[in-house]
């Protein structure tokens, strides 16, 4: 299996996007190659990181918004 082809099966099965019998396969490899599983655990780690970055716009940004919005 390509490295692609590996980060791709293993950012599907981070978000359950996966067959059954894909996530078997794909947890299987993460169980047993420690590549794999690294390369998993960096991707949950990326995965956190862009969760904990989402940030609202401020108050001050909706109301323009708002306000151009009224006027057109």
């Amino acid at each position: 299996m390509s490295k692609t082809s590996t980060t791709e099966k293993l950012i599907l099965y981070l978000f359950n996007e996966t067959e059954m019998t894909d996530s078997v396969l794909v947890q299987r490899a993460i169980d047993y190659d420690p590549e794999v599983e690294c390369e998993f655990e960096n991707l949950k780690a990326t995965l956190r990181l862009l969760d904990a970055s989402l940030v609202a716009p401020s108050q001050k940004t909706i109301s323009n918004i708002m306000a151009y919005a009224a006027e057109n």
